[in-house]
């Protein structure tokens, strides 16, 4: 959620900054229509200003949703102790698998010297 909200943050300084500036040395570099470019300008602003309220009301809305809705319900708290069960399963044959590489070791060891 994180990544979202600093991607949409760069989209709307890049509209809110990158296409003014850019418009703005085109005018003067490149001789565009002043009145053009003053469109372009407008607009990349009002879009960027629009994207902002939006984005903001997102997050606001994603921060304070319904409580409610975030409750676990039966279904999935018998698929997490599924998931939990099945992962102490594996840690312990992976337990199993570590005290068997260790003998491994020592009796190489062992035969080694």
């Amino acid at each position: 959620m994180a990544r979202t909200w600093i991607l949409a943050a760069l989209s709307i300084i890049l509209i809110g900054f990158g296409v003014p500036a850019i418009t703005i040395y085109s005018a003067v570099h490149y001789n565009l229509n002043s009145i053009v470019a003053g469109i372009i300008v407008v607009f990349a602003l009002a879009v960027a200003g629009l994207l902002g309220v939006i984005g903001m009301g997102l997050g606001w809305e994603m921060l304070t949703g319904d409580v409610a809705s975030n409750a676990i319900t039966p279904e999935e708290k018998e698929k997490l102790n599924v998931l939990r069960a099945d992962q102490r399963a594996t840690l312990e044959e992976l337990d199993d698998i570590v005290a068997i590489l260790r003998e491994i070791r020592d009796v190489l060891k062992t035969a080694q010297d």
